[in-house]
């Protein structure tokens, strides 16, 4: 199965945004994003931001997949 997940940008460095998820950093190219600033949330697949999201959308898809683990877990 695939995942994108959502990450709200710590900074920025060239054409990557930095995030954390699940106590570990991410990288994601932006060039494929529209303005992508410090602050905003994107959803972010195999290394690439998709796109921009509301921080609605973003909780939404995190507490979809925190929910979907806990599932997995429990088997």
């Amino acid at each position: 199965m695939c995942l994108a997940i959502p990450g709200k940008v710590k900074r920025i460095k060239a054409n990557f945004a930095f995030f954390d998820y699940d106590d570990k950093e991410y990288k994601a190219d932006i060039s494929l994003a529209s303005e992508v600033k410090k602050g905003d949330w994107i959803l972010m697949h195999d290394g690439r931001a998709l796109s921009k999201i509301s921080e609605k959308e973003a909780k939404e898809n995190l507490e979809f997949i925190r929910t979907h683990e806990e599932m997995a877990a429990c088997g």
